[in-house]
This record gives structure tokens, sequence and C-alpha cells, in this order.
């Protein structure tokens, strides 16, 4: 996206922003109360595979050049609030802001955390004359993780092709897009034996290591498709260990490439049957990823007849909501869909930490984030502590990747939900209201 930078004051304006430099009033803090249903209930183990009900929507993003705003689909249905990560499934909507004057807001004031580490004082924020930079997207590397096993290579509803070949041909149509040659990804399979070899099977480090390492498609295209088609669908299911590896593999990349947003996409058409057949364990692995230093989310994509509950679980545990699904008859087209959506960088929620513009010196107590959704009024997204705070805001929040030396802005998980038809400012230079702890 485009930054710019102006001066906020007196300005009438839709913005999710960052700001730095402003007067030095106390943050106020957000009622606890104001949406009680913030945590998830935990997940539990459905006993069914049946078919799955509903479909996420896979509609690639759009932009629009009304007013400058960016408006993305966010590609998935809504679901019932349950998960094993303390998060909300739910979309939240951030504090009401009036920008027509950059007038004193009132916040809720004085509430605190049940551990009492709560922000409390005055609800009252002062008027800001700061610089707002519209955010920027933290640019996206995907490493997939595809089941390979025997039920792949049945044939895909009214078409001659397996869901194999349907998955192949989704790959070879999204490496050879030209949109996507700056998109980086790379690929790996389970199980690994094709057969039913524990040893080798049921080791996540083997799958730390993957066929195609991450890479530019415009570089590593030919590869992901070259690489289904050196593997047959076979054997069974071993989706924990998989999981653990390739969370793994994605955490020693985001190490690397820290100015990137990694994220792992786990592909299967069927419940767990090797190694480790529970499915609240693939759920507590992605959360150990979600909730990494590293942070790496995870997104899930069904295929054919899956228990969609349980997808959603592990969606939900790895900070991304809800599951894709594929159409029972349209495999191939769906699945493209689906990873064109999670390969747009406005999913994610996260966002570089713009510079201050000459002559400002970034104070990073005193930024704010708005948010405009494309109908609607502005919001500020309070400003907390850590992912762990998010559970204790209805109003959602934000946060840094390292307090200490912060480059990136990350949002909660129903903060992220919320921001997916709108646009995101980041004012430099002004106090921001303080959720809770």
């Amino acid at each position: 996206m485009r930054k710019r930078s102006s001066s906020i004051a007196c300005l009438a304006t839709l913005l999710v922003g960052v700001a730095v430099a402003c007067s030095d009033p106390q943050g106020s803090t957000i009622d606890p109360n104001a949406n009680p249903n913030t945590t998830g209930s935990a997940g539990s183990r459905s006993s069914s595979g049946g078919s799955a009900t509903s479909a996420g929507s896979a509609g690639k993003a759009s932009s629009t050049g009304i007013g400058g705003k960016t408006s993305g689909t966010a590609g998935t249905t809504g679901s019932a609030n349950t998960g094993n990560v303390p998060v909300s499934g739910e979309a939240c909507k951030g504090l009401p802001i009036d920008l027509s004057s950059d007038a004193t807001q009132t916040g809720a004031g004085g509430a605190s955390g049940a551990d009492g580490s709560g922000e409390g004082g005055d609800a009252t924020i002062e008027a800001c004359n700061g610089v707002s930079v519209e955010a920027e997207a933290v640019p996206v590397d995907v490493f997939v993780i595809m089941d390979r096993s025997q039920s792949m290579g049945m044939a895909v509803k009214g078409s001659n092709m397996t869901r194999w070949d349907a998955l192949h041909a989704a790959m070879e149509s999204f490496a050879q897009n030209p949109e996507a040659a700056n998109i980086r990804a790379g690929l790996g399979f389970f199980s690994l034996s094709g057969g039913a070899d524990d040893t080798l099977d049921c080791n996540p480090s083997g799958y730390a290591a993957p066929s195609v390492p991450i890479g530019l498609i415009s570089e590593v295209g030919e590869d992901l498709a070259a690489a289904m088609d050196n593997v047959t669908p076979g054997g069974l299911t071993p989706t924990v260990p998989a999981l653990q590896g390739a969370i793994s593999y994605a955490r020693s990349w985001a190490t690397k490439n820290p100015g990137r947003a990694t994220t792992v996409v786990l592909v299967t058409d069927g419940f767990p049957t090797q190694c480790d057949n529970a499915p609240e364990h693939i759920s507590e692995a992605a959360k150990v990823g979600y909730e990494s230093a590293e942070h790496i989310r995870t997104f899930v994509i069904g295929v054919g007849d899956v228990a969609k509950f349980n997808l959603d679980n592990y969606a939900r545990s790895g900070g991304t909501k809800t599951a894709y699904l594929t159409d029972a008859g349209d495999v191939t087209t769906t699945f493209l869909d689906a990873l064109n959506n999670i390969t747009n960088s406005a999913l994610a929620c996260e966002y570089q930490l713009p510079p201050p513009p000459d002559g400002m010196k970034l104070d990073t107590g005193k930024v704010q984030v708005l948010y405009t959704p494309s109908s609607g009024d502005p919001e500020e997204v309070p400003s907390i502590s850590s992912l762990s705070a998010c559970a204790k805001n209805a109003n959602g929040g934000w946060y840094y990747d390292d307090p200490n030396a912060p480059s990136k802005i990350t949002v909660c998980p129903c903060t992220c939900a919320r921001l997916q038809a709108g646009r995101v400012d980041v004012r430099l230079g002004c106090k921001p209201r303080l959720g809770l702890r």
C-alpha cells in the first residue's frame, strides 16, 4: 500500500492509525463487559466425519479506488464461538473516535484486569496533532503442508479427476499466475513414507525439511507442481507430527526473515489416523505456533467430506478463525481461490511500524491504530501488551512484535476479522487508548 503523511489536526478522516509525538494524557482502559463473548470455549473432539454443511468463501480480496480505501473480503464464513485459544472467534468492533476536529476522546476509564494489571486513570484522551501514515501490511510467506494419504486418490464428484489431480491443477495455476510472482511459498507432504512406517512418519523433524523450500513463486513455481508429480497418494494421515514439523520449519524461516509474516497452510481431507489420532492435539500444535515469538498463523483448507468442526478448531487455535472448504464438485477452483485469499497480505493482520517523517522522533508509547470500515465510522483499536491480553478485551487490540525494539504491529484475532473490509492507518505522535493488560 502507498504510504502518505498528513497533518491530522482538524481533519475529518477515516483512518486506522498509529500516533507518535502528541501530548501525554493518561490512556484510558476498556470496559471488559462491553461484549462478554470474548473468550471461546474449549473445542471438543468430533465423533463423526460427516460432510461439512457450510463452506468458507474463497474469493480474492478486491481493491476499490474510492477515496483510496482498500476493501478485502474475508474469505471465510462466521462460526460458533468455540476453540482452544482464549480469543474471540468473531469480529470485534473498536472504540468510536471523533476525528472531525481531532476532538478530545472519552474512554471507559479506570477499568483494570482480573489480575490487577489493567491501566486505570483518566477517562479522557487529549486531542492530538500527529502524523498519519496508511498502514502497510507485512508481506506473506506461505508453507503448505499437504495431506497425500490414500483418500486423496478418490475421485472428485462428477469428474474423472482424483482429489490429488485437482489439487495439482490448482497448484499449477497458482504457480503460473503472474500476480503471484512476488509471493513466497514452499511445500511439504504428509505422510513421508506413503505407507505406515511409524518410525519415519511420526517424527516431526522429517516434516521440517520441506520438499520445496519457501521461495519466490517466480523462481520455485515449477518446483511446486513438479513436487506433486513425484508424489502418489498413499498411506495414512499423521497430521499431528506433520503440523508440528511444518510449524518448526516456519518458525525457523520467520526468524531469518523478520520483515515478513510466515504462515502455515494445512491441507487435509480427513481425520488423523496415524501416530496421534486426537484432533485436539492438532489444535495444540497450531496454538504453539501462533503463540510463539514468531507468531506463526495456521490456515486450514479442507478437501472432500471432512468434519468442519474439527478444522475450524485447528484454524482458531492457529489464529485464523475458521477453515476454508473446497467445493465437492470443483476442488481445483475453490482450492485455488483459498490459496489466493491466504496469500493476500491484507489477511496477515500484521503491519509494518512506519518510520517517522524527517524531524520527528518515534515514541513507541505514542502510536495509535485507527480502522475505517468500507462503510461506517472510524474506530480506534486499543493498545494492549501482548497476544495473551486479547481475551480480556472486548474491543480487540494491537501490540508490538517486540516491545523493546518494535518493527511490526500485530492485531488480535477478533480485530483481524474486523479489518478485512476497510482501511487501517497508523498515527504517530498520539497517545493511544489502552486495553486491559
